[in-house]
């Protein structure tokens, strides 16, 4: 059994290392692309099982990391903390522990505890369907520009240099790209793969999936024409081709990857600003 630090500078160590835990839960979710809400006790009255102070994150999905007090306190701030989630802001939760008080908690403690629970949104994703030239350039613009990039390639000797930097990666060729990215509505896809039949494969793939925020596909005019014959024949609604940003990228005449790439981020930009 580990011994329990004791002492004021003791248990000031266990709640710092209890709310390092707390934070690194955050980053780790948001580093997920998971929306996360910070529960934080303000202050307390009368008896209460935590002091100002105790921190406990809930993940929007998952399981919770860190306690504001456990049993009944817990649970509602836990409940409290996933309506904010969905809500998408956060409030000051005043609750009191007495079951004879109204609106009071089944709790005999009979102290108040006031909790701030705030919203962390995660950063929106960019899933990026090709590691080669331009789509390492637009991980690296997309991630200066805020966003959490995500690079999907089955050669592993382009990924490795993108993860040494820190960008997440994933191996996957483009028949179980789609599938192993795991789209959410809110991401950004771009697809820029290393070849006519990848790009059609991923994009009628995503196309087929639940809407995203956005699909881009880079290729000539001739090339995109040629793709949404294909789609259309494989079976993809036409409003959901309609949707599809090709050729990606604003129109400014880039050519070189960098160029490319503050095209694709930039259309992404002006699609979520202006819609």
């Amino acid at each position: 059994m580990t011994e329990r630090p004791k002492g004021k500078g003791g248990k000031a160590a266990a709640e710092g290392g209890e709310a390092l835990d707390v934070f690194r839960a955050v980053v780790r979710y948001l580093e997920d692309g998971r929306a996360v809400a910070l529960c934080t006790v303000e202050e307390t009255s009368g008896s209460a099982p935590r002091e100002a102070g105790a921190k406990m994150a809930v993940p929007d999905g998952g399981r919770s990391v860190g306690t504001v007090g456990g049993g009944i306190l817990e649970a509602r701030i836990i409940d409290r903390a996933r309506a904010c989630l969905g809500a998408g802001r956060g409030e000051t939760a005043e609750l009191v522990l007495n079951e004879s008080a109204e609106g009071g908690l089944p709790a005999r403690c009979g102290g108040t505890v006031r909790v701030r629970i705030e919203v962390l949104g995660a950063p929106r994703r960019v899933v990026i369907f090709g590691a080669g030239h331009v789509g390492a350039a637009t991980a690296r613009v997309a991630r200066d520009a805020g966003f959490l990039p995500l690079v999907l390639d089955d050669r592993d000797d382009l990924l490795a240099p993108l993860a040494a930097e820190g960008l997440a990666v994933l191996a996957a060729g483009a028949e179980r790209a789609v599938q192993a990215a795991a789209l959410r509505e809110e991401d950004c896809v771009v697809v820029v793969t290393r070849g006519h039949a990848h790009d059609e494969r991923v994009v009628g793939d995503a196309l087929r999936g639940a809407a995203t925020a956005y699909v881009g596909m880079i290729g000539s005019k001739r090339k995109v024409a040629a793709t949404h014959e294909a789609l259309v024949r494989g079976g993809v609604a036409p409003e959901r081709l309609a949707a599809l940003r090709a050729p990606i990228g604003l129109d400014i005449g880039a050519e070189t990857p960098g160029e490319l790439a503050v095209c694709i981020v930039g259309e992404i930009i002006r699609e979520l600003r202006k819609g």
